[in-house]
Formats: structure tokens, sequence, C-alpha cells
């Protein structure tokens, strides 16, 4: 795959995903207990035998760049392998920054130029899925495509959420719509009984192919487009007009694996819950192709009088007598004597308090990192380093959106943000015990 070189969108703001994009990017956001969101797509080239990749940050990027650079290091013996971050810049050409997919693409392109490569394999840094490349790059190139769009079946249900494509019989991508909210608009992009018999697979009515936000594209091609035009943005403009060159060819790549875009609160919630199934939809214990993430070297987690059921404890934690109901508790966790966590997820601590600090703090009222004694935590996120003292109750519920110190009801979920301190016997209760 040396022809490949590989270019990871990492630059948005990530709104939907706020409070926990207040102080990171969205692909910086953890995953897991142990990973981030850029671990994903990383991985997924590493294990296509993919290793010129490109990283692109533009917003909240310094947990991102650190955690990139601190993980991804190629031994010497591997002098053509690299994973780099490229943040946006000023240039004597343009002080903006990236306006979008395609422009953060267009203003990086010289970075680009002292490689030899044929294609360009483009995406996004914040989905969940596990895909071999190395077979979307030979259907690529057995079709003799221009470009490549990868998409996945979704009910149409979804298809204001997403970008929307119709193929014909070929394979090819006739009509390209982005988050198509009017129903008879929709009703022609519904995928045809056709289409289905000609992929081998069959016939499932109510169904529309959308984009996936992975890329191929022939390397001059690309750069054409972008020279040509003054699109900033891949699904929004990009493909909508490349669909209707007669010049390209502009194929569809069809996905049936788990694939899961959390940008939004609740679908972040819903997927890390997903991971603690018996037989989850998205498993990381595929040892031919692994997701890797940052070494740690951190101690075994150590249990005390404690039942968990439907639980995933990451390394280096601690946890007293306490009760654990599906949910993730991250590296670093500590949670103490008492407390009952429920349908949560805990994303852990970036570092372990000493216990001068400790004593410290609570001299000024401070609990320390983690869960104290007699908790009861149930359908939230606990972002890094926050600190709940003892006696705390946080209750979730579908409600409308709410936010207090420290905290935020999101899409029925209570965040609690990054470094937060939630005092003795607080409660954030959205429905009754």
């Amino acid at each position: 795959m040396k022809n490949v070189l590989a270019i990871i969108l990492g630059g948005g703001k990530g709104n939907r995903l706020y409070p926990l994009t207040k102080l990171r990017s969205k692909p910086a956001v953890p995953l897991n207990g142990k990973y981030r969101l850029i671990d994903i797509p990383i991985s997924n080239c590493l294990n296509s035998d993919i290793s010129r990749i490109f990283v692109l940050t533009q917003f909240n990027s310094a947990s991102l760049n650190r955690h990139v650079n601190t993980t991804y290091r190629f031994d010497s013996f591997r002098k053509e392998g690299f994973v780099t971050i490229l943040a946006a810049e000023q240039t004597q050409q343009s002080t903006d920054w990236f306006q979008g997919t395609a422009d953060a693409v267009r203003k990086t392109l010289r970075h680009y130029s002292r490689f030899s490569f044929e294609h360009y394999l483009i995406l996004s840094g914040d989905h969940i899925y596990r895909m071999d490349y190395r077979l979307l790059m030979a259907d690529h190139i057995n079709k003799g495509s221009d470009v490549t769009v990868t998409a996945i079946p979704v009910l149409r249900e979804k298809a204001p959420e997403l970008g929307i494509l119709d193929i014909n019989g070929n394979g090819d991508v006739i009509s390209f719509v982005e988050k198509p909210g009017d129903r008879s608009v929709i009703d022609t992009l519904e995928i045809k009984p056709q289409t289905w018999k000609n992929f081998g697979k069959d016939i499932k009515p109510g169904y529309c192919l959308a984009n996936m936000g992975v890329y191929v594209f022939r390397r001059e091609v690309l750069e054409k487009i972008l020279d040509k035009w003054d699109y900033t943005d891949f699904g929004k403009e990009i493909f909508p007009e490349t669909v209707k060159s007669p010049e390209l060819k502009v194929s569809c790549y069809m996905f049936e694996g788990y694939w899961e875009d959390v940008g939004t609160i609740r679908s972040f919630f819903e997927a890390n819950l997903g991971f603690v199934e018996p037989l989850p939809l998205y498993s990381f214990y595929d040892e031919n192709a692994p997701i890797y993430t940052r070494p740690r070297f951190l101690p075994p987690s150590k249990i005390t009088r404690t039942t968990a059921e439907r639980a995933i404890l990451s390394e280096g934690c601690v946890v007293d007598d306490a009760g654990i109901s599906r949910s993730i508790i991250g590296v670093r966790s500590l949670v103490g004597r008492g407390s009952r966590i429920i349908n949560t997820i805990m994303m852990g601590a970036d570092r372990y308090e000493t216990q001068k600090e400790k004593d410290s703090n609570r001299t000024m009222g401070i609990p320390d990192i983690g869960i104290g004694h007699d908790c009861h935590i149930e359908g939230c996120i606990i972002d890094k380093d926050a600190r709940i003292g003892r006696g705390v109750t946080i209750i979730s519920a579908d409600m409308p959106d709410a936010q207090g110190n420290g905290w935020m009801l999101r899409d029925g979920v209570v965040v609690i943000e990054k470094q937060a301190i939630i005092p003795d016997g607080t409660s954030i209760v959205f429905k009754q015990l």
C-alpha cells in the first residue's frame, strides 16, 4: 500500500459533543476506558498496511497532538512510515483557519508533494468502525474509478442526519445529497431492488446508502478538483458536483459491517455502553486487527469486595466494596466504598494524586479525583479528572437540556465535565430513585 497516502480529518469543533469537546478536539475524546476516537482510523490504516498518515487538526488540538505523538512512533527501520500532525497554519497564501474538510486538505497539499503515491485516502477522525482499506483500494483500482465513496445501508429514518447517495446498476454514484430533509427527495434515494441484487444482497425495503466519511481519490483528480473549485466541504459541495461531471467516474464501495457516527452525546453514550455487552456489535478483541493506543505501563486494577456485571475495568483502577452494572471504568479510576455505578461511562484520570495533594485539598473541602464513598451514579458520563465527593447522587433522565456548576444534561445524559468538582452530598437528579 505504498501508493496510498492517508489523511485523517481531525479539525472540527465537535459542538454536538460539548462539553466533552470543551477542552479537547472531537477525535481526542476518550473511548471505551483507555482509547481515543482517533485510534480507530489510525489503527485501521496500520492494519491495512498503510503507514504514511497525516492527521489534520485545528480546534483544541493540544491533547490530540500529544496523544498521537506519544503513541504512534515508528522505529528507524520503518523509515517510510509516520503518523504526523498537521495543524492549521498561516502562510503567505492564506491566513485563514480551515473552512471545512476539503479546505483543510487544500491548504495542506504542499506538505504531500514530496511523497510518491497514486491515491489519497481521506478519513474522518470521529467514527467507530473496522475496515480493511486494502479491499477498498482493490475495488477502487479494479473499477478504474477516479473517486470512490464508501457507503453503508441505513434505515431511511436516519437519512436527514447523513449524506445520502444513489447509485446505478454498475455501482457508479449518480446522486449525492447532504442531509436531505424533504421526504420526496429521500424517496428517490432509497436503495432500489436491483441495487441490492447487484451487490449480492437480499432485498431490504426502506434503506438508503449513507456516506461513511471514507473517500479514495486518484491523486491528480483530487488536486485538480481542489484547484478548480473553491468549495470547502467534501459532503456538502465537492461530491454533489463530482457526480455531475461526465469526466469523472465516481464509484460506491458498499460496507455492511458496524459503523457509528458518535456525533452527539446520546450516540456516544450508547455506542460506549454497547461495548460491555456479551456479544458487542463492535469488538476490541480482534487479534488480527487490534486497536492501538498509548502504552501507559499502569499497574493491574485492584478490586475489593465489589460486584460487577457487564462492566469494563481498565488498567490502574482501585475499586473498594462497590457495585458496578453495565458501565465502563476508565484508566486510573478510583471508586469509593459503598458507591453504585449504573449505565455510566467513567473516563478515568490522567494521573494519580499524591497523598500530600489529597491532604491539602481536603482541608479546602475539595474531594479526591474519582468517586467518593456512598455515591449513586446512574446514566452518566464522567469526564477525566473529575472530583465527585462523598454521598453524591447523579441520575439522568430524558428531559430538556440543563446545566449547573461542573455538569450538563445533554440528550438525556448528565455529563460531569473534565476536572469538575462535585462537592459532598450534591444531588443532581432528574428522576425519582
